[in-house]
């Protein structure tokens, strides 16, 4: 049986050599960024989640060059 991953790492490498890292819990929102950040208009903004409450960071579409998407397991000792 496969082990289900604690939660996703996302990289994203904005134009100027800018990184970002944002975690997620679940596929679902992964495939949501990645639609949104791949699909919206290139004017648009797209908000991704951070981890304390009422932070938050806008992104513009246009100027991501590169997204990396990891599982992340905690070990269980």
């Amino acid at each position: 049986m496969a082990k289900k991953p604690d939660e996703y790492s996302i990289q994203i490498m904005l134009d100027g050599g800018h990184r970002e890292e944002v975690r997620v819990a679940e596929p679902k929102e992964v495939s949501r960024l990645m639609n949104e950040i791949f699909t919206s208009g290139s004017d648009a903004f797209v908000r991704l989640p951070r981890p304390l409450e009422n932070e938050f960071l806008i992104v513009r579409p246009s100027r991501v060059c590169a997204v990396l998407v990891e599982a992340v397991y905690r070990s269980e000792y």
